[in-house]
Parts: structure tokens; C-alpha cells; sequence
């Protein structure tokens, strides 16, 4: 018997015919036939959409292609209050300034400590007390040529017991891997100093027990 359903389906009594052997025509009207009525609309509606879009494209660039616009150019302007118009040469010594500003500060009241607080000119070690602001400052003292600087801390790293964190403090595991191990290891990059990669070393080990956990994902501190 032929129905209507024999018919959306494109099976007939008659004649049928497998799946794999139907053309993509009949398998797309068949699978039309088996979505609801929201399902087609949301569907008509989508396929409109993309097509008024694909017209519209095409009608843009028939009638009034991009290429024929008119460009901007917006003319530099220069902020006389906050010197823009210094050259490159005036600008490097001007950063590498206010590092040695910084590091100065640093030294003269927290040198070896983990932070400065610049308020009150006091210190804290709330990050292990290995002195983490000086390890992380390394690569770029040396990038900035302040040589002394860099050696007076490489000097103090050399000395630091990083098998012990300060009594009362703990020691966050993703900071010390991007400040403490990578600046020394981006410091020795630099520097070829071996103290320095000794000293990523002990890091390393000491940081190799936060993954002893039952998923293998590292302890936060």
C-alpha cells in the first residue's frame, strides 16, 4: 500500500529500497519529515537568516566594494603633559631609572626579604621568606645592564636554604614555580652563572613533593 508515510520515508510496499540506496534528495526529505514543526522553523528561520546575510555581502560588494572606502588616517597627537614626544633613548633611561629607584628601595629596607612594603619602609615574608621580589627581579636587572645590582643579588641567592621555609609561613606551589624557578632559571639563561642553576635545582626538588597527591595534581601550598 502507498500512504503518506510510506511516501516520507521514501519506502513504498511495492518497491522498497534500503537506505544506502537512496539518493541524498530522499534522505533529506526524510529526515525533514521526522522533525517537528518548531524544529523546521527554527531551521527555515536560520537558513533565511544566512542567506539574507550571503545577499547582502554580495550586493555590498557589487554596488560599493570595500576597497573603493575611503581611509582614515588618524594624525598622532602628542600628549605634551605626559612627554610622548621623548625619543626611544630618553624613554629606556627613563624605565631603567625608575628600576633602580625600585631596587634601592628594595635594598635599603628589605633587601633578602620576600616583599617590600612601601608604605611603612618594613618588610614580610608571607611568600616562604626565600626572598622572592630579589629572585624575581634578577632577568631583568641583567636585562637593563644594572650589573652590579644583578651580581649583589645573585650573591644573596647563593646563600639562601631553600630546603626551609620561615617558621609560621607556607609556601604557595604556583608562585615559587613562576617566580622563584623561573627567575632563576631565566637568570642563569642570561648569566650562565651555575650558581644560579644549582640553586633552581634545590628549588625543583623541594617543590617535586606537592605532586604526591592521589590525581597527580600538585598541592596549592
Amino acid at each position: 500500500m502507498y500512504s503518506e508515510s510510506t511516501a516520507r520515508s521514501g519506502h513504498t510496499d511495492d518497491a522498497p529500497l534500503l537506505a544506502k540506496e537512496l539518493s541524498w534528495k530522499h534522505r533529506m526529505k526524510s529526515k525533514w519529515y521526522r522533525m517537528d514543526r518548531v524544529s523546521r522553523v527554527v531551521f527555515s528561520l536560520m537558513f533565511l537568516a544566512l542567506g539574507a546575510a550571503l545577499v547582502s555581502r554580495i550586493a555590498i560588494e557589487v554596488l560599493s566594494p570595500f576597497d573603493n572606502w575611503p581611509r582614515t588616517t588618524i594624525p598622532p597627537r602628542l600628549d605634551n603633559d605626559n612627554n610622548s614626544a621623548r625619543t626611544d633613548g630618553e624613554r629606556r633611561k627613563a624605565v631603567r631609572a625608575a628600576m633602580q629607584h625600585a631596587w634601592q628601595g628594595y635594598r635599603d629596607h628589605a633587601f633578602g626579604k620576600d616583599e617590600l612594603q612601601p608604605v611603612s619602609n618594613s618588610s614580610n615574608n608571607k611568600w616562604g621568606g626565600w626572598g622572592v621580589t630579589l629572585i624575581d627581579a634578577l632577568d631583568t636587572l641583567h636585562i637593563m645592564e644594572l650589573h652590579e645590582e644583578f651580581k649583589e643579588g645573585v650573591r644573596h641567592v647563593a646563600k639562601v636554604n631553600f630546603s626551609k621555609a620561615k617558621t609560621g609561613y607556607t609556601t604557595p606551589f604556583f608562585e615559587m614555580v613562576i617566580r622563584s624557578l623561573g627567575g632563576l632559571l631565566s637568570a642563569y639563561e642570561m648569566s650562565l652563572d651555575v650558581r644560579l642553576l644549582k640553586k633552581a635545582k634545590e628549588v625543583g626538588d623541594v617543590l617535586m613533593p606537592a605532586f604526591n597527591t592521589s590525581t597527580g595534581i600538585p598541592y596549592p601550598r
